[in-house]
C-alpha cells in the first residue's frame, strides 16, 4: 500500500470514529467552528490591510500638502507655452536624416522598400509646424512589418502611424499587400 493510500484510509477511519462520538450535528458544530476561525484570522489580515492603506494615504495627503505649500506653479503666457511647444519638434532640414532611418529600420526587418510617395506639407492654423506624409507600399509577412512599423515609431518620436492598410491578395498567399503611411511632424521656423 502507498504512503497516499495509508493517509486517506486513516483520514476515513478518524472522520468515521468523529461521526460516530459525535453525531452529525458534532460534526456540523466542528465545521461551523473551523470556519469561525479561518473568518476571524481574515478579518484580522484584512484590517491590519486597511490600517497599512490608511497610513499609505495619510503619507500621500502629507506629500500633497507639502507640494501645494511649495513654490507656486510658473505661469506662462500661451504664446511662450506654444513655442516651447513647437521647439519639441526638430525642424524640417532633418526629413532626409529621418528617411534614412526609416530605410535602415526597413532593412533591419528584411524588408525591401518600393518606391513610396512623399509630400511635405503645412499644416494650417499651427503657428508654423509641417507634416511630412511618407507612405510605402510593402510586400512582405505580417510580423515583419509589425516589426519595421515598431522600430518606426521608436526611433522617430516625431513620427505617427496615419494609416496600414493590410491585404491578402490571395488566401494561399504568404505575403501581404500592405501599404504603410507614416506622418512625421516637423517645425518651420527656429526659435
Amino acid at each position: 500500500m502507498s504512503n497516499l493510500n495509508i493517509a486517506l484510509n486513516s483520514g476515513r477511519r478518524l472522520a468515521h470514529r468523529l461521526h460516530v462520538r459525535l453525531g452529525a450535528n458534532g460534526l456540523i458544530g466542528v465545521a461551523m467552528a473551523v470556519m469561525a476561525v479561518a473568518g476571524l484570522a481574515y478579518a484580522l489580515r484584512t484590517q491590519h490591510e486597511a490600517a497599512d492603506l490608511q497610513q499609505q494615504a495619510e503619507a500621500a495627503r502629507a506629500r500633497a500638502a507639502q507640494m501645494a505649500t511649495a513654490a507656486p506653479v510658473e505661469v506662462v503666457p500661451a504664446g511662450e507655452r506654444l513655442t516651447r511647444f513647437q521647439n519639441w519638434f526638430p525642424t524640417a532640414d532633418t526629413s532626409t536624416a529621418d528617411l534614412r532611418k526609416i530605410f535602415k529600420a526597413a532593412q533591419a526587418s528584411h524588408l525591401t522598400l518600393s518606391r513610396g510617395e512623399y509630400s511635405l506639407t503645412s499644416i494650417d492654423g499651427s503657428g508654423g509646424l509641417q507634416k511630412f506624409d511618407v507612405i510605402l507600399p510593402v510586400k512582405e509577412h505580417y510580423g515583419s512589418v509589425k516589426s519595421f512599423v515598431a522600430d518606426v515609431l521608436n526611433e522617430l518620436p516625431h513620427a505617427s502611424l496615419a494609416e496600414l492598410r493590410v491585404e491578402r491578395p490571395a488566401s494561399a498567399a504568404d505575403e501581404l499587400d500592405t501599404r504603410v503611411h507614416f506622418t512625421l511632424y516637423y517645425r518651420t521656423r527656429t526659435t
